[in-house]
């Protein structure tokens, strides 16, 4: 990824030291930044929500990302493994499944333990809309898990992704999509939580 400009840095430094721009317009961006056309403003801004440094929602644009440090636009391999399925069957995970590998950024990995990152590709549609057939998600490995997180868990040696919910002390893998059943976890089954879903990525 390529080093910031020299507009890009401005408004990186414009939204950082004036926190409340909701009512500010393109053109007194421009002026402030002493860049002659409002249009160049907007094409900039644009690109920074690319590369991670703005969010933008239906009000307007929003920093989240203040650090300019080359180390963020690195770009790392991230594996992909297996299929992860989003219904209530699956593949078994066997090692004669290919490994790809993907090139992304520190800032879009979000989190500088690369090494407990990985992607799996989603297929089926039991996590719709959250997750949907043919993306990508971005699992950080561990096996804690709050209850509100998606997991990436292998079950009777069947990679998922799923809620896992807790009733009446009983588990169970839980879908997003409303018509797909419950699917109760046997204290004979063989479960492990892989990591937490960090991140889906669409459309690659």
């Amino acid at each position: 990824m390529k080093e910031l400009d020299q507009i890009q840095k401005a408004l990186i430094y414009f939204f950082k030291k004036n926190t409340n721009q909701e009512w500010i317009t393109l053109r007194e961006i421009a002026n402030a930044l002493w860049v002659n056309h409002p249009q160049t403003i907007l094409n900039k801004l644009n690109q920074l929500v690319l590369k991670w440094y703005f969010a933008k929602d239906e009000k307007w644009y929003r920093l989240i990302r203040e650090e300019i440090n080359n180390k963020f636009n690195d770009v790392i391999q991230l594996p992909i493994y297996w299929f992860a399925q989003c219904g209530n069957q699956g593949k078994a995970v066997v090692n004669e499944y290919s490994q790809e590998k993907i090139p992304v950024t520190l800032a879009m990995v979000g989190t500088s333990s690369v090494n407990d990152c990985f992607f799996v590709r989603a297929k089926w549609n039991s996590m719709e809309p959250k997750i949907q057939d043919g993306d990508l998600v971005l699992i950080k490995q561990q096996s804690s898990y709050d209850e509100n997180d998606y997991v990436f868990v292998v079950h009777n040696q069947l990679p998922k992704l799923k809620k896992i919910i807790k009733k009446d002390d009983k588990f169970y893998l839980e879908s997003v999509n409303r018509f797909f059943d419950k699917l109760e976890v046997d204290k004979y089954d063989e479960t492990e939580v892989v990591g937490v879903v960090k991140k889906v990525i669409k459309d690659m």
